[in-house]
Parts: C-alpha cells; sequence; structure tokens
C-alpha cells in the first residue's frame, strides 16, 4: 500500500518522524513538505501532483494536513485518514497571519488572502476521522459532531493535538481502507 503523509502547519516531512515510521509498518510512505503560506490553488497542485507521481492508495494528514487529505482525497476518489483534522482552516489559521516562525526555524509569512481561500472540510470522499480528546489547538467535539454524520469518526481519551494514539490506530486504519468503498482513480 503506499501512502501519503501531509503534515501539519509550521512543519515538514520528515522520513524519520515518528508517524512516519509507525506508518511505514503498515505501508510505504511518500510525502513532500508543504508551505501552507503559498495559496490554496498552489498547494492543491502540489499535492495532486505528488499523489499522481506516487500512485497513492490512501491519503494520511494531520491538522492542517488532515484537511488537506479531505480535500484531495474527495478530488481523487482515493480513501484518506484525517488525524484531529483543521475542520474550518479560515479560522484556525488566524493565529498563524503575518510573520512567524515554523517549528524548524523557518521564518514565514502568512497573508490574510492566502487564509481567506480557504473553504471548510468537504462532507465527500471516502474518510477515517481520528481525534485525541485532549487536542489543545482543535475542538475535538465540534470536529466529531459535524463529521460523524458523514464519517467514520474514532475517538481517543485525552491525548493531544500531536495525536498520541498512532500506533494503536494502526490495525484502525489498515481495516479502514481493506473495507473502505471508494472509487479509485483519477478522472482522465
Amino acid at each position: 500500500m503506499n501512502i501519503f503523509y501531509i503534515h501539519g502547519f509550521g512543519s515538514q516531512f520528515d522520513k524519520s518522524s515518528e508517524k512516519v515510521v509507525l506508518l511505514e509498518t503498515i505501508g510505504t510512505v511518500f510525502g513532500v513538505t508543504v508551505d501552507y503560506t503559498q495559496p490554496v490553488e498552489t498547494v492543491s497542485k502540489q499535492l495532486m501532483d505528488a499523489i499522481i507521481t506516487n500512485s497513492i492508495d490512501l491519503i494520511i494528514g494531520t491538522s492542517i494536513g488532515g484537511y488537506w487529505a479531505n480535500r484531495m482525497g474527495a478530488t481523487s476518489g482515493i480513501p484518506f485518514v484525517a488525524i484531529n483534522p483543521a475542520i474550518a482552516p479560515q479560522q484556525t489559521l488566524q493565529k498563524y497571519l503575518g510573520s512567524g516562525m515554523t517549528y524548524h526555524d523557518t521564518p514565514f509569512y502568512l497573508a490574510k488572502q492566502v487564509v481567506e481561500q480557504y473553504s471548510d472540510f468537504r462532507l465527500d470522499g471516502c474518510g477515517l476521522i481520528l481525534l485525541d480528546l485532549g487536542d489543545e489547538v482543535l475542538d475535538p467535539l465540534k470536529t466529531s459532531e459535524l463529521l460523524s454524520t458523514r464519517f467514520t469518526v474514532k475517538v481517543f481519551p485525552e491525548g493531544n493535538h500531536r495525536f498520541t494514539h498512532l500506533e494503536e490506530s494502526l490495525a484502525i486504519i489498515k481495516d479502514f481502507y481493506h473495507v473502505s468503498e471508494c472509487v479509485y482513480g483519477f478522472d482522465d
């Protein structure tokens, strides 16, 4: 199984990160470093190009990466897993407006015009939502309430925004992938 992993805001794709190493136990993980200060159209094209190039079977993302996993999955027909996803980035990205530093000490500037390009989480596609109740950044109860009518949602006690339950979620992810009834492939 080829997995495409989409990291969160201010982070980068790192083949040696704990999440990627754990995901490697169930498939081959691909990813790219995304600059979320770029226009939505630019980010979308970068992600879709990488998904097509690597013949991806499953898309997994955390936080704003979970938002993008939903977008790319719904667009391509590939099943997705959104972990502690941003469901309303126009609101949640507000706190990052202006100048800042990534978690890897790289300066960034996030313009209001970029944040305004984001729409809400899509309620289509074939997805699994994983949430930690201890998420201190995004409201897991609001996320669960909104998404549980459309997707399978698994909520874990405690944890945090970085999601502390990935190892115990691997079997859930594999089961979801194997029983998903998604339409695979891209429209030509």
